[in-house]
């Protein structure tokens, strides 16, 4: 059930669809998912600040959404897992940022279905 949002600004070189697709085998190589319970998706955004400037520094933020019940090694772990993937996937200026955050979501209150 695993949730990636990348978000990433202009001023990169990065091939979004591969880098999904490593991030989505990452997550899979570390025995914690099955594939096809990996959903992944990309925004570019397009006007953003650094500090108190207008897009000086651009960035990679990727969240990482998984049901709550993981302890904080496991969760390490997983950030471990991915910046490294970032890193072989974008290319950027001096000062590109990429970042990784792992956010629990509720497992009581979750939903889902399939039609």
């Amino acid at each position: 059930m695993p949730q990636i949002t990348l978000e990433y600004t202009e001023g990169l070189q990065l091939d979004v669809r591969l880098t999904l697709l490593a991030l989505n085998q990452a997550l899979v190589d570390t025995g914690l998912f099955q594939p096809g319970d990996i959903k992944s998706r990309a925004v570019r955004r397009e006007q953003w600040l650094t500090g108190l400037e207008a897009g000086t520094a651009p960035f990679v933020h990727l969240q990482l959404a998984i049901l709550t019940g993981r302890d904080l090694p496991a969760r390490q772990r997983l950030s471990a897992a991915i910046l490294p993937v970032l890193q072989a996937q974008v290319n950027g200026p001096v000062g590109t940022q990429l970042c990784v955050e792992v956010r629990e979501m509720d497992k009581d209150s979750y939903a889902k279905t399939i039609l």
